[in-house]
């Protein structure tokens, strides 16, 4: 599905953010488009490989990841050349593209139509930041719903602890700029908190480009329900 490329693309982007190398290795006809796409959003700087000569891409891109840990690095080829190249390898070259490799399928593209959804795409930054960090691993869930109804449904937190009563939501700029957008979030907001939540907005593009600040914000709000509970 569309959701776990974005989840899994996001949780490259965490692991370059903190120094380690991690080449992105995109196999599938639609490869380029999506991990396009995923830049796009984020305003990502990358060093795209997608040439005739495999090896060598794959050498240029894991040398440059090994130099450049913090910059995203992708190749884009197709499963039969991958698995040609792949045959019998056991070296470090092989050790990084199988951490670094996503499959792209005609299923995962064809529920949704490419760009994909910024607000989306943060999200999965978002999870797979509070994912890989210890003090928040575990404790919160996309898109989850809750028993009280906003409008006509049942109103959903884009990622909500339920133990540690935190909501947060991902925010487009449209948020901001319409102002019809701006009176519903602070309606939704007032339901959150009635429902005891403590709430945390963040900017889908500040999450895409970098999740690191917004996680320390939910690790400052996860000590203080602890210090208040």
């Amino acid at each position: 599905m569309v959701n776990e490329v974005m989840r899994r693309l996001a949780r490259d982007q965490w692991v370059r953010l903190h120094g380690t190398a991690r080449v992105t290795v995109l196999v599938g006809a639609d490869a380029r488009a999506v991990y396009l796409a995923w830049l796009a959003l984020g305003e990502t700087k990358a060093k795209l490989h997608d040439g005739d000569d495999l090896d060598r891409s794959i050498r240029d891109a894991c040398t440059h990841a090994s130099a450049n840990p913090h910059d995203a690095v992708a190749v884009c080829t197709t499963r039969a050349a991958l698995t040609a190249w792949r045959a019998g390898r056991t070296d470090r070259l092989a050790a990084m593209v199988d951490e670094g490799l996503v499959e792209i399928s005609r299923a995962t593209t064809s529920t949704t139509d490419l760009p994909l959804d910024a607000r989306s795409a943060a999200e999965a930054a978002m999870f797979e930041a509070l994912e890989a960090t210890p003090a928040t691993a575990g404790r919160f869930k996309l898109n989850e719903y809750l028993s009280v109804r906003f409008g006509n449904v049942a109103c959903e937190v884009d990622l909500l602890s339920r133990d540690d009563g935190i909501a947060i939501e991902i925010d487009g700029i449209h948020h901001f700029a319409d102002p019809s957008c701006y009176r519903r979030d602070r309606r939704k907001d007032l339901l959150l908190q009635t429902q005891g939540l403590l709430v945390l907005r963040f900017l889908a593009e500040d999450v895409l480009a970098d999740p690191r600040d917004a996680v320390t914000a939910v690790c400052q709000a996860l000590a203080h329900r602890r210090g208040t509970r």
